[in-house]
């Protein structure tokens, strides 16, 4: 490589840098999720697997429920499609696809750390119509990368929620300590 090569290469990685870039790393998950159970009730079972290979993925544990520390449970998958879009001849051209995720966590205890979240996602489908087998299984495509974005993004709640319950004891620590003063 030349010098000129090098240079563009060096600034890039600065300008990555200075803007906050940075890989995606382990899940920083509280303690209660080192096992995890993932249940899941009607449809939901396909997001409820790629939820458990999330966990795996950062190295948690998935176990049954009588074993686990906490449980999340995924109490519905609803996907619906919505109308973009008509060509002149009042054709569908466009469809909005929408997959909707609720989940809710509790520890072993009962309590409640997540009360039916819904994650909702949207993605554009442009509709074939020359095409339908092909329609059909784009569309099924399409909806099985939801479902694995919103298993990462349930993990990123998950982690939200895990600063929430790690930063609580130190809230009442400061508090018992300033009323004992």
């Amino acid at each position: 490589m030349n010098k000129l090569n090098i240079c563009v290469i060096a600034i890039m990685l600065f300008v990555l840098s200075a803007c906050g870039y940075r890989l995606a790393g382990k899940a920083d998950l509280d303690p209660i999720f080192e096992s995890t159970h993932v249940s899941y009730q009607g449809r939901g079972r396909a997001v409820a697997e790629l939820i458990e290979k999330q966990f795996e993925a950062n190295k948690y544990e998935i176990v049954e429920q009588d074993e686990a520390t906490a449980i999340v449970d995924v109490l519905y998958e609803t996907t619906d499609r919505e109308i973009l879009s008509l060509d002149e001849d009042g054709k569908v051209r466009e469809y909005e696809l929408i997959l909707r995720v609720g989940v809710s966590v509790k520890d072993t205890e009962g309590n409640v750390l997540v009360n039916n979240q819904e994650v909702r996602l949207t993605r554009d489908f442009l509709f074939e119509i020359n095409e339908l087998l092909g329609n059909a299984t784009e569309q099924q495509s399409i909806y099985q990368e939801m479902r694995a974005d919103a298993s990462r993004l349930i993990l990123y709640r998950l982690q939200a929620i895990s600063v929430d319950i790690q930063e609580a004891p130190e809230v009442e620590n400061s508090e018992t300590a300033s009323s004992q003063e």
